[in-house]
């Protein structure tokens, strides 16, 4: 029956040349939409899975760049159906609300939202910095802190220990944070090093590889 009914209305939309009404923005669009946003703050948060842990095959990376495209598809699938709808039929759906609402939403939170902040995780920061300071010559490799994902920890030449930010790795450029509780931290080997002292013994740091 529902079959015969849209025939017959195609069959009356060709005979009388009446324009059939243009669907809004729907529930699986919105499905999509939601799932994007959801995916987006996970990974700008850094709660999506570490690289380092048991879900390696969850590269944020990855995750992210799927994450663009979708909402790309989707937002260029919702102004021509919201354009249809207002434009054309001149009337107005609820469905072209919760999607703009949805990413609106996730943008606010991860801009303004509470988040965990290297502050927030300094003790297990500073265990790890006191361990490798007590065993000279030791590392650690990839690793995760809270939302943190190290690639290395490691002590420089004056006692102090590096922790690579693995987020921050591009080509020759690295950062991350300096447990020095004696000095200024100075950076390690041939590179262009920058520090800002966050708290006590602890600095940020930034540094550039040269050739």
């Amino acid at each position: 029956m529902a079959r015969m009914t849209s025939l017959d209305r195609w069959v009356h939309h060709h005979l009388t040349g009446e324009q059939r009404r243009a669907k809004p923005p729907g529930p699986i669009l919105l499905t999509f939409v939601t799932a994007a946003a959801a995916v987006w703050v996970c990974v700008k948060r850094n709660w999506w899975p570490s690289p380092f842990g048991a879900h390696t095959w969850a590269d944020p990376l990855l995750a992210h760049l799927v994450v663009l495209v979708v909402l790309a598809v989707t937002g260029l699938v919702w102004a021509i159906r919201t354009l249809y709808v207002l434009g054309r039929d001149r009337r107005w759906s609820w469905w072209i609300l919760p999607a703009p609402v949805i990413v609106s939403a996730a943008f606010a939170f991860v801009v303004w939202g509470p988040s965990t902040t290297f502050l927030d995780k300094r003790s297990e920061f500073e265990a790890i910095a006191v361990d490798i300071r007590e065993n000279p010559g030791s590392s650690r490799d990839e690793f995760e802190i809270g939302p943190f994902d190290i690639n290395r920890a490691r002590g420089g030449p004056s006692g102090e220990v590096y922790f690579v930010d693995n987020s921050t790795i591009f080509f020759s450029f690295t950062s991350g944070w300096v447990y020095s509780p004696e000095h200024e931290p100075d950076g390690l080997g041939d590179v262009d090093f920058s520090s800002t002292h966050l708290d006590g013994p602890w600095y940020r740091y930034e540094s550039v590889y040269r050739d």
